[in-house]
């Protein structure tokens, strides 16, 4: 499964969603937001029921795209009988979720556990994210690589394990 967050020239931004609605033809959101570069972070299930009666099972997904890509996600939003929501981010976890993106793409690419030093060699300049371009945001990637990767492990969305030294692994969302 390999998959590369696309990079264009000029100004290049990213959009957070939340979708909500029904898991039948779900994957088809999910695979459809990997195909445009963008990266599905966090899922929900939950089920609605009346007292003991079951009537329906929901998903809730919160994913970020590349801003161009926002009215085909819509449209199929909207297809699949879902509902679509684009996220007011502050700038700190702005900057938290495009660190992610550019740490994912390394991840991806490799496919395989990777220490520290390697993720920073991974990470492309300008990276996906263009944190460095991104003049609300006046920030680099590489200068708070740690921190990041110590959050992204406590949020469950990298897996780390100390061999001679610690290495990382992106967790999967089903």
């Amino acid at each position: 499964m390999e998959k590369d967050l696309r990079i264009k020239q000029g100004a290049f931004m990213y959009e957070i969603f939340l979708f909500s609605g029904g898991v039948y033809r779900f994957d088809e959101l999910k695979e459809a937001v990997e195909d445009v570069g963008g990266v599905v972070f966090k899922k929900n299930l939950f089920q609605i029921s009346r007292g003991s009666s079951f009537l329906a099972e929901e998903v809730q997904v919160m994913f970020i795209i590349p801003e161009e890509e926002e009215d085909h996600i819509k449209s199929l939003s909207e297809e699949i009988k879902g509902h679509l929501e684009k996220l007011d981010v502050e700038d700190l976890k702005k900057k938290d979720l495009l660190t992610y993106i550019a740490v994912c793409d390394a991840l991806i690419k490799s496919g395989e556990w990777m220490s520290r030093d390697e993720i920073e060699e991974g990470i492309e300049c300008p990276c996906p994210a263009q944190l460095c371009e991104n003049q609300e945001l006046d920030a680099c990637i590489h200068d708070e690589l740690d921190e990041s990767l110590e959050r992204f492990c406590k949020k469950n969305v990298l897996k780390s394990r100390k061999k001679n030294i610690t290495e990382y692994y992106l967790m999967e969302v089903d």
